[in-house]
């Protein structure tokens, strides 16, 4: 077992279905109190993982204050799971102006072609079954009629859909949307348009060329209209919109599966050794965490704090049916749930909204708290009971939380996160410290 600034430090390491790799058992150090269990989200590689640990838990010994958790011993369960970096969000729909011609128009054409195929070879690497491979390259060869033919979209949607397990749609993210619309109204409703994206999500001042598209991201020929060198031609913007939404759903099935299949599971056989347990989760991790405490049976889950989480803003609402309310209801969580949430998230701000487009809707505003689409991580727990969730402010690595037990902290940390990522600095290590003492 090695350590993290002190702290003895363990990792598990779980499949895409939530098994664990490594069946050993694990035996934490005599006399350790406090177990903290902490998932990554979408991440390219272990190491990425280790490296937000090892900050975050640094920063988490870096702001004691003297006898702050008296009596207090700590480890550090570092959970590991096959996720994949996911910054390709939102493509929008455009063609270079008419001055440009044909000439323009067909080179418009095939920069998009080229970086839609791009995206479908990089989807290998998560569907890697040789029947998914064939999958892959048969909708690759129906991409030159995308444009003309809703056969071919119809036909590439279902293609591209036959990749995923269904079992894990819901109407949090339009995902049972998602796989019942017939694929050319899908494709139609995913043709994002530039004025479907306000400000915020493109970036004041920077034009589209600050929208994360990743390998979607398109440089238009020489002389194209000013501020859409990231959009993609025609159809293929709505292609690539498919692929990002099958993206993120295969990372939240995994995620749950994770959380309820493997942490679960481990958290329950861990418990006896501890007495208090904390779960802390980033990104699809906060989708991990909140899984695992829903399903496990421990009652010595004492903290739960969701870092710029990806799931839906409403996931824990009784009005809405959230499809984590559970939580709540059964009080899974034996003291203060912290949500940090900022509108500098783009990442969470812009996954979430495409799922309005999904249904059709082009008139919600793109990802804010009035967004039935909207995330967690950009607006904190949305449309709970009156006395379930407490608005508030991340404070600086100074300040005084008044955390109370079985109640949802909103903590808008715009002063502190400055994007999806931003989550080991002092200000939230110490939020969580003060979350730790209860």
């Amino acid at each position: 077992m090695s350590n993290i600034a002190g702290i003895p430090y363990v990792e598990t390491q779980f499949n895409k279905d939530g098994n664990l790799e490594d069946q050993t058992q694990i035996n934490l150090p005599a006399g350790v109190t406090d177990l903290f269990v902490m998932s990554h989200g979408w991440n390219n590689d272990a190491d990425a993982a280790r490296e937000l640990y090892r900050k975050f838990f640094e920063n988490f010994v870096a702001v004691a204050r003297p006898n702050d958790l008296p009596g207090r011993s700590f480890a550090i369960v570092g959970v590991i799971w096959p996720s994949k970096k996911f910054d390709e969000l939102v493509a929008a729909s455009s063609a270079p102006g008419s001055a440009q011609g044909s000439a323009g128009l067909t080179a418009a054409h095939k920069e998009s072609l080229k970086a839609v195929e791009e995206k479908l070879d990089a989807m290998k690497a998560m569907f890697s079954e040789p029947a998914q491979q064939k999958t892959l390259e048969e909708a690759k060869a129906l991409l030159p009629d995308i444009e003309e033919k809703a056969s071919s979209r119809r036909e590439f949607v279902n293609k591209i859909r036959s990749l995923l397990d269904p079992s894990a749609a819901n109407k949090e993210d339009a995902s049972e949307t998602f796989f019942k619309e017939d694929g050319n109204e899908l494709m139609k409703n995913l043709k994002v348009a530039e004025d479907d994206l306000d400000e915020e999500v493109i970036g004041e001042g920077e034009g589209s060329a600050s929208l994360p598209l990743g390998v979607g991201t398109v440089q238009l020929p020489q002389g194209g209209a000013a501020g859409l060198a990231t959009f993609l031609s025609g159809f293929k913007a709505a292609v690539m919109n498919v692929l990002n939404f099958t993206t993120y759903f295969e990372m939240k099935a995994r995620a749950g599966n994770v959380g309820k299949n493997g942490v679960a599971k481990l958290v329950d056989k861990l418990a006896p050794q501890v007495q208090r347990i904390h779960l802390i989760g980033h990104s699809f991790g906060g989708r991990v965490v909140t899984a695992a405490a829903a399903n496990s049976t421990t009652d010595k889950i004492k903290s739960m704090s969701l870092l710029q989480t990806a799931f839906s803003h409403n996931g824990f609402s009784k009005s809405m049916k959230g499809f984590f309310r559970s939580v709540v209801d059964q009080k899974r969580v034996k003291g203060p749930i912290l949500v940090t949430h900022t509108k500098n998230d783009k990442a969470v701000g812009a996954a979430y909204p495409l799922a309005s487009r999904i249904n059709g809707d082009t008139t919600a505003a793109f990802g804010d708290e009035n967004d039935k689409f909207g995330g967690l991580g950009r607006n904190g727990a949305q449309q709970m009971e009156i006395d379930e969730v407490v608005k508030g402010n991340l404070l600086d690595a100074g300040g005084d939380y008044q955390f109370q037990v079985g109640k949802f902290f909103n903590l808008e940390g715009s002063a502190f996160i400055k994007g999806h990522g931003d989550v080991t600095g002092q200000e939230i290590a110490h939020a969580v410290r003060k979350a730790v003492r209860g």
